[in-house]
């Protein structure tokens, strides 16, 4: 298809070539080229709070979200699926929480599978109430098919008392490649041009990625003026049509609690958008919250991720910005606090069908 005829049929004024092969006849050097992959996100409708305990058996499974990627269009696939979420476990009574969580493959061409467990720990004494829980499988051995990737919470297992817990904004990000070390290889042709692939199969599309660390807060007794700007990463999508932008944030976060202090200490962090010199937009926010009784030093990860499913074909900055801080509608934070290395990065593919 004709570069111009894409262009038109996407609504786009950037000729733009379809895939890196062309990446020569890019029109402009300060858009950069896509590469071939095939991504999907979704973010499910997660858990509400509901109480556990060490006497009533937790109802297991609960499905958390799922995502289906189609690499019938890619030789020898390679597939990474990266899962986050947000647990809240409140403990009461009891002494810990040990959660399970189960990551399952389903494909057209055979019966589902488990491709493995995640467990997350939370004792009574560890003062994180709210906080962040994620991990990443890389499935090497699939092949070329239409599967769907579905996490589960399979367990809930508490020691004595009960707790109250919750999982929210549970979401999964699914990324595939082909494997193959010489483009001239058969593999290679065996699935390019794309439009020998049957209708119902997506065709791998053009991608762009870019990733930013920011200095991040250091140890600091009082809360910066919010909201405080933690990192920002932009992306040129201007040469996709109709993109689907994927962004991971992580950082690590460091507090000692201050004696006496008995409410939550609760941190929230918001993504923002600027497109091509635009209004700012609100996409969201992530909440980490600590709770103590007695002086306490922690150190934990925080991570989320967030699927930016509508935006348009432009340069857009994606920043994460601490918005607030603070221990009750109107009590400070006045322990001792940083927040280091945080670090966003962002993925964008085209959606736009190729014939």
């Amino acid at each position: 298809m004709p570069i111009e005829m894409h262009a038109k049929t996407c609504k786009k004024s950037v000729k733009c070539p379809q895939g890196s092969a062309a990446c020569i006849n890019c029109q402009s050097p300060n858009h950069p080229c896509p590469q071939d992959v095939v991504l999907n996100c979704c973010t499910g409708a997660g858990l509400n709070l509901i109480p556990v305990s060490s006497t009533v058996p937790f109802e297991s499974p609960v499905s958390l979200v799922c995502a289906t990627l189609d690499t019938t269009c890619l030789c020898k696939p390679m597939v990474s699926v990266e899962f986050n979420c947000i647990v809240n476990a409140d403990l009461f009574s009891a002494a810990e929480i040990l959660l399970t969580f189960q990551l399952k493959k389903s494909c057209e061409n055979g019966q589902g599978v488990v491709c493995g467990s995640w467990t997350m720990r939370r004792e009574n004494n560890f003062a994180l109430s709210n906080g962040s829980f994620g991990f990443t499988f890389c499935d090497t051995t699939p092949c070329s098919d239409c599967c769907t990737y579905s996490v589960e919470l399979v367990s809930a297992d508490v020691t004595q008392g009960f707790a109250i817990l919750g999982v929210y904004s549970p979401t999964i990000k699914t990324a595939a490649a082909a494997v193959c070390t010489d483009r001239k290889a058969d593999c290679f042709h065996a699935v390019s041009p794309c439009a020998a692939c049957e209708p119902k199969h997506p065709c791998p599309q053009g991608a762009i990625f870019n990733c930013c660390t920011g200095a991040g807060i250091q140890n600091t007794s009082v809360c910066p003026a919010v909201p405080c700007s933690l990192v920002s990463v932009s992306i040129d999508t201007t040469c996709l049509c109709k993109p689907l932008v994927v962004l991971d944030f992580g950082a690590v976060i460091a507090a000692t609690v201050p004696p006496g202090l008995l409410l939550p200490i609760g941190l929230v962090f918001q993504v923002k958008k600027t497109c091509a010199g635009g209004q700012e937009i609100d996409c969201g926010t992530w909440s980490f919250l600590i709770t103590t009784n007695s002086t306490l030093t922690i150190s934990d990860s925080f991570r989320f991720t967030f699927c930016d499913c509508r935006p348009c074909p432009a340069c857009c900055t994606y920043s994460v910005e601490l918005v607030s801080c603070i221990t009750s509608e109107t009590t400070p934070f006045t322990g001792n606090f940083s927040i280091s290395a945080p670090t966003a990065s962002v993925l964008a593919v085209d959606t736009c069908p190729q014939p």
